[in-house]
């Protein structure tokens, strides 16, 4: 049996669930009728969350969870060798990953799709607020959690479009065929995959070849004319096709215009950094052409209520200490050091004057060693940095971790200090005692430092 509404069969097995899209998708799956059941090995999982949403989860991979079902999706970092992947193939039951399944999903609406090596979650997440807030009615599925939206996944009106955070990874954005997309900017990263800059940039122009001819391109002001060789539709590009004007900043976030041609509007946006500008103007962009018939002032003032994502320069506020000390704690994805400069300047200039601490954990052994000099850098330009120990995940050489982020915390200079494990109970503790008044905290990262700016802020309060 196949459900009308999304094509895919009725049963449906969801290995590696707690995944950041899978877990989205099989939510959305299952409000839309499908039987969906699902396990997840990794020892952070929480599958509360899941099974309070109806979902059946196992803890941990056995063969007999993949039962009587029609279709096995697993996540990109669930191997060949998994044995529910195997059992499933013994009997044949398709297997698809992730990317694949989404790629068939969107098959039944028109997409857009948000691509980049940064900014992904915020600026889909936005499009999303944007399109629902005029009253579209769009469906999502964003690789976070959308702070101004019920959810990460919904499946909307299926005459509206549905937005989806379209990753490079494993080159999963090639299952795609958008009508619309945004590709925020290209640099290098996920060199385990694609080898080195050039491999990256040669991705992403398949990917702006796969463009509907009859649809839009959105791209960054930086991202390079190569990527766009490719592109059969027309492309705008931010800072010239459509661009801010006036612009201010104070406590209270940006106040400017927007201008597209000949058509202004005013906007007002709080999430912190320019790069946030720069995520809110494709998103505009890529709305006006979605969404043809609304107004760019009734989108623009819609920009109001954004809250961002979380651990995307998430502000948990002020917190008072003890000795009467007052910090501000932030929490960021950034795991690279272009994000994590990103996230500095956006700090230094929304808190001026104030100091900015960092607590950092590097994620993957392979990314710290091919950045590992702009990592130094990055680090070195924060006043005090508490540096974790790398998250280690599809690594090939696992041993290097210690020895690396040894490297790291000297290059980095002598504010650098090494905090070891992001999972230490006693961390938090540590990082509070050491902070001064007026600090500025922000914890970056993406690996298991996730819930870490939530238990200080506990361990902080009476």
């Amino acid at each position: 049996m196949t459900t009308t509404s999304t094509g895919l069969p009725q049963r449906i097995h969801a290995v590696g669930i707690g995944g950041g899209g899978l877990g989205p998708l099989a939510r959305m799956l299952a409000e839309l009728g499908h039987d969906v059941r699902g396990s997840d090995g990794s020892p952070t999982f929480d599958p509360e969350p899941l099974r309070k949403a109806g979902i059946h989860v196992e803890c941990g991979h056995a063969a007999a969870h993949v039962g009587d079902a029609q279709l096995l999706i697993r996540s990109a970092a669930v191997p060949d060798t998994n044995p529910e992947v195997e059992q499933a193939r013994r009997h044949d039951v398709p297997v698809l990953k992730y990317a694949e399944a989404l790629g068939r999903l969107t098959t039944q609406r028109a997409t857009v799709a948000v691509a980049g090596t940064h900014g992904k979650t915020t600026t889909s997440s936005l499009v999303a607020h944007l399109l629902a807030g005029v009253g579209v009615d769009p469906g999502w599925i964003i690789g976070g959690a959308p702070r101004s939206l019920a959810s990460a996944a919904t499946w909307g009106e299926a005459a509206a479009p549905f937005i989806v955070e379209a990753c490079e990874y494993d080159h999963s954005f090639l299952n795609l065929t958008p009508r619309w997309a945004i590709i925020t900017g290209v640099v290098a990263d996920h060199l385990d995959c694609f080898g080195d800059e050039a491999g990256v940039r040669k991705a992403f122009a398949l990917f702006a070849a796969r463009v509907a001819p009859d649809g839009v391109l959105v791209v960054g002001r930086d991202v390079p004319d190569d990527v766009l060789a490719s592109a059969r539709c027309r492309v705008l590009r931010v800072g010239a096709d459509v661009r801010l004007e006036e612009v201010s900043e104070d406590a209270s976030g940006y106040r400017g215009l927007v201008r597209r041609g000949a058509e202004t509007a005013p906007f007002r946006f709080d999430p912190m950094g320019a790069h946030n500008l720069e995520n809110l103007t494709a998103a505009l962009a890529v709305a006006t052409c979605a969404a043809p018939a609304v107004a760019l002032a009734d989108l623009a003032a819609t920009a109001a209520s954004f809250r961002g994502a979380a651990r995307r320069l998430h502000d948990h506020g002020e917190i008072l200490l003890s000795g009467n000390r007052r910090v501000r704690l932030i929490d960021d994805f950034a795991h690279h050091p272009d994000a994590l400069n990103a996230a500095r300047r956006g700090l230094a200039t929304r808190f001026d004057g104030r100091r900015v601490v960092a607590v950092f954990q590097p994620h993957q052994v392979s990314r710290t060693r091919d950045f590992f000099d702009d990592f130094a850098r990055s680090l070195a330009a924060f006043e005090r940095v508490h540096l974790c120990d790398i998250f280690v995940t599809r690594d090939t050489e696992p041993e290097r971790a210690e020895p690396l982020v040894d490297a790291l915390a000297q290059s980095a200079g002598k504010r650098c200090t090494r905090c070891g494990d992001a999972r230490d109970a006693s961390l938090e503790h540590t990082i509070l005692e050491q902070l001064e008044h007026d600090d500025v905290v922000v914890v970056m990262g993406a690996g298991s430092i996730d819930g870490l700016a939530d238990r200080i802020e506990r361990a902080a309060r009476p």
